[in-house]
């Protein structure tokens, strides 16, 4: 049984997919095996990856193209190590990549580690940019990742093996927001840990390459994230830990004086999106008010923080505003003056017209 399994999701990866394989093979630990899950490519990739012929790779090929997730999901299925490894087919490893991630992973008493990206480009040109995952405690980890956006890094990411069962299988519908509800739901188990080193070059496209990735921030990419936060959310509704809870959120329940009670988790997470300084986020919050109210009513909450209806209606000074809807009213104002306008131009025609005939 080898010591790490690297699972590798590969798409179209044609250009890319001979320089990750040898960044594997002159790695410095050399007990480990590598599972490359091809998501059914259209361009050479799987000729590509054939070319080397290593027993500890594993090649599987599916049928139809499924997403990140499932592939994640088929090669943990065919993975055998005690310590997981993600890294996609398009990046690369350093040569002490998995000596470094092995080693601290029997020093540190964690569940996972990640480490600092070097971000490279389609050329395999290093950018002026590096992505660095947010060095903070558990509490501080799930509260920003609650309030605010992801703050870790996916790419080199190693996981022990049992933290990761109770994970498979991933949720296969999420895309861009995948790999944050993965570090949600270690973060929920218990503690994770960073090394210090830049271990992976991370490639992210530019947007004028001929190649694409999700990684690309373009104007979809960030749609997709957005239309994803809601059942990203939903994640944290598997909070259960009271205590844990009472850590994250210190400092809105001292603020709010909203202490969690088992019965009322639903609503105390969605008051809290509140506090968050994104739309969307928000948004969700105020759903999940809405749906505790529907199946529990006002009783408890009157009971627990004396709320009622009208402190109900009262939400709203919360919501701010939506920018896209800004922009809506001011193109709808804007469109209606242009419609007024020219209807009045048409007036002063049709009048000018009768005159003159």
């Amino acid at each position: 049984m080898p010591k790490i399994s690297i699972l590798s999701p590969s798409f179209n990866h044609e250009k890319f997919v001979g320089d990750f394989i040898e960044s594997v093979l002159n790695q410095t630990f050399r007990d480990f095996e590598l599972i490359i899950v091809d998501d059914c490519s259209t361009d050479r990739n799987v000729e590509e990856i054939k070319k080397f012929k290593d027993s500890r790779i594993k090649l599987i090929v599916h049928t139809f193209n499924q997403g990140i997730n499932a592939s994640l999901n088929t090669a943990f299925k065919h993975s055998n190590g005690e310590v997981l490894l993600f890294c996609a087919s398009d990046d690369k490893l350093y040569p002490n990549a998995l000596e470094v991630m092995y080693r601290q992973m029997c020093l540190q008493n964690v569940l996972a580690l990640y480490t600092k990206l070097q971000v490279i480009d389609e050329n395999n040109h290093f950018k002026d940019k590096t992505i660095l995952p947010r060095e903070d405690s558990r509490y501080g980890l799930l509260h920003y990742l609650f309030m605010e956006d992801n703050c870790l890094t996916s790419p080199g990411m190693c996981i022990k093996r049992e933290a990761f069962i109770p994970l498979y299988p991933l949720n296969e519908a999420m895309c861009n927001q995948q790999d944050c509800q993965m570090h949600i739901l270690l973060l929920l188990q218990g503690e994770v840990g960073f090394v210090k080193e830049f271990l992976v070059q991370y490639r992210r496209m530019s947007p004028k390459a001929k190649e694409k990735n999700i990684s690309v921030k373009d104007d979809i990419t960030l749609r997709r994230v957005d239309l994803e936060i809601g059942l990203l959310m939903d994640t944290f509704l598997a909070f259960k830990d009271i205590g844990l809870l009472k850590e994250v959120f210190k400092e809105e329940i001292g603020k709010l004086g909203l202490e969690p009670y088992e019965d009322t988790l639903e609503f105390f997470l969605g008051f809290m999106a509140l506090q968050s300084p994104h739309y969307v986020r928000k948004v969700w919050g105020y759903h999940q008010i809405m749906r505790f109210l529907n199946t529990a009513g006002f009783r408890v909450l009157k009971e627990r923080y004396n709320f009622t209806f009208k402190d109900y209606l009262a939400l709203m000074q919360y919501m701010g505003t939506d920018k896209v809807f800004d922009k809506y009213q001011k193109y709808k104002k804007s469109l209606n003056f242009a419609c007024v306008a020219l209807g009045i131009s048409l007036a002063l025609n049709v009048v000018l017209w009768v005159f003159r005939g």
